[in-house]
């Protein structure tokens, strides 16, 4: 079993359906490495809804339509007690149910609802740490939440959910998978972002130190008349990394400063019109980013960056052989880093 760095934790955002994208880790206490099988926590940011997997293909194929991994949810037996998972097709953006009680799923599955993985355990219950559920009567999706976290549990209630009860036992806590280490790998590089071509275009250039301290500097420098040359600065510190899978690893702002601001609307000479410019908001705002390492598969990107690498693959993929890729899980923003 992996390391655990820390415990599972949520965060509300809204009272109706609420949202659930893992924030500030509570740190776990140091568990017994045991036999046991990881069962993964993932995030619909459109729907709302929270999916558990032990599948690792399962995981990364739902990681690449979008979804967010927030790690290990829990540790389960290899075998024990049937946990069978079902899915409701008539609710809004789908949602899962998960159950011991075969008789309930059955009944379930008479209401409309569909047996998941061929009707087989999706995994086991068994052990001795609690399995909290609850349950959302305003959501049309991800009306189950399923965390070890007992404050994440209280959290919920208190917003509203309903039913605080043990749903089943498990081996292990949840945790957060978290590689320190990977900002050292690039320590000492840039990532580069270039808008409009290296002839003058705005450019955004970021430094990540090892200690996962960042220092970025974003210029323009104009070729048209009309345009003034444009400079900022910002520094802050990143999340550790959460290994999502073999390739790629995720990241967010935890502190931010305006080191150097500057005035980001700039009149356009030729026609007129306002551009407004702005700083690599994938990292000074607060919102996830994801790095991928050197040696990932193209096929395995997002697919806006299989774009931009089909559309400059002479330019850019025998200029950066040994880049790592930064982008925003928008695809908004997307940056190569620039060996020294």
């Amino acid at each position: 079993m992996k390391n655990k760095t820390s415990k599972m934790n949520s965060v509300l955002a809204g009272a109706c359906c609420v949202s659930l994208l893992l924030a500030t880790p509570i740190l776990a206490k140091d568990q017994p490495d045991r036999a046991g099988q990881d069962i993964y926590r993932l995030y619909n940011q459109n729907s709302g809804e929270h999916f558990y997997t032990s599948s690792t293909d399962e995981k990364s194929a739902l990681v690449t339509a979008g979804w967010v991994f927030e790690g290990v949810g829990w540790v389960a037996p290899e075998e024990g007690e049937a946990v069978y998972r079902l899915y409701n097709p008539n609710a809004d953006g789908g949602d899962h149910y998960y159950t011991t009680n075969l008789d309930e799923a059955n009944s379930l599955v008479s209401s409309g609802w569909l047996m998941d993985n061929a009707a087989n355990p999706v995994f086991y219950s068994g052990g001795e740490i609690d399995l909290y559920s609850a349950y959302n009567p305003n959501a049309k999706s991800g009306c189950h939440n399923y965390t070890t976290s007992r404050a994440e549990q209280e959290a919920l209630i208190g917003s509203g959910w309903l039913y605080d009860q043990v749903a089943w036992k498990v081996l292990g806590e949840g945790y957060v998978e978290a590689d320190p280490t990977v900002y050292e790998r690039f320590a000492g590089q840039e990532f580069v972002k270039n808008i409009w071509g290296f002839a003058g275009g705005p450019s955004a250039f970021l430094t990540i130190n090892a200690d996962g301290t960042y220092h970025e500097m974003n210029t323009r420098i104009s070729m048209i008349p009309g345009i003034n040359n444009d400079y900022s600065e910002f520094t802050g510190k990143l999340s550790d990394p959460i290994k999502v899978d073999e390739y790629t690893w995720k990241a967010h702002v935890i502190s931010s400063d305006l080191a150097q601001p500057v005035n980001t609307i700039i009149p356009e000479g030729k026609n007129g019109k306002m551009i407004m410019v702005e700083p690599f908001t994938g990292l000074y705002a607060p919102m996830d980013f994801y790095i991928a390492s050197p040696d990932k598969p193209i096929d395995q990107f997002p697919a806006f960056i299989q774009q931009q690498y089909a559309k400059h693959q002479d330019s850019i993929q025998p200029g950066y052989p040994n880049s790592y890729v930064l982008y925003t899980p928008d695809g908004m923003t997307f940056m190569v880093i620039v060996n020294q």
